[in-house]
């Protein structure tokens, strides 16, 4: 597994969901191996993207984008323990037929990527553009493509998007929320 095969995958899931995940079904990599090899490393990069921002605004403290950077990290591993805890629990009512522990956890690392890309994005970006803030509704419209690859019943669609939005989304932006509290301001 190389990142450019992670990413072709999520430019894909991004262009076009529905093929994308079909391409993600076929490709069949282990969670692990794209754990390793495809989200991490992006979500590196996006951490690393902050520290953009010090030539954006020059008159604040590096530590305090290096602090920037170590939110970003975390809050984007602890969405996905978060996200993997959650659908483990309650993803076995809503599929059809048995339950796979792989196509979970390779459904919640292209979701925990799309959200990193997002982060990218807007740590590349010198301020915060209000259509940045759709973006995690479009996420949650790729995420919900994906009802074919997980197996998903017609009377489990509405938990399972339940289960997107607030196991798989939400996590990231609640703990930057946390953060943003207790962090100076920029």
């Amino acid at each position: 597994m190389d990142f450019l095969l992670y990413i072709r995958d999520m430019i894909q899931l991004i262009l076009s969901p529905r093929k994308g995940w079909e391409d993600v079904s076929a490709d069949g990599f282990p969670p692990a191996v794209l754990f390793r090899s495809g989200l991490m490393p992006l979500i590196f990069i996006a951490a690393a993207a902050q520290m953009l921002q010090w030539a954006y605004h020059p008159d604040v403290a590096w530590w305090i984008w290096t602090e920037r950077s170590l939110v970003v990290l975390l809050k984007l591993v602890a969405a996905y323990y978060i996200a993997s805890f959650a659908f483990s629990l309650y993803l076995p009512t809503c599929v059809d037929g048995t339950y796979s522990e792989t196509k979970c956890l390779t459904f919640i690392t292209y979701g925990v990527g799309i959200i990193a890309l997002i982060e990218f994005i807007t740590n590349c970006m010198p301020m915060t553009f209000p259509v940045l803030y759709m973006l995690p509704i479009y996420t949650l419209y790729v995420l919900w493509r994906g009802l074919r690859y997980m197996s998903v019943s017609f009377t489990g669609v509405g938990t399972f998007i339940l289960l997107i939005l607030f196991a798989l989304i939400l996590p990231s932006y609640l703990i930057q929320a946390l953060f943003n509290l207790i962090l100076p301001a920029v």
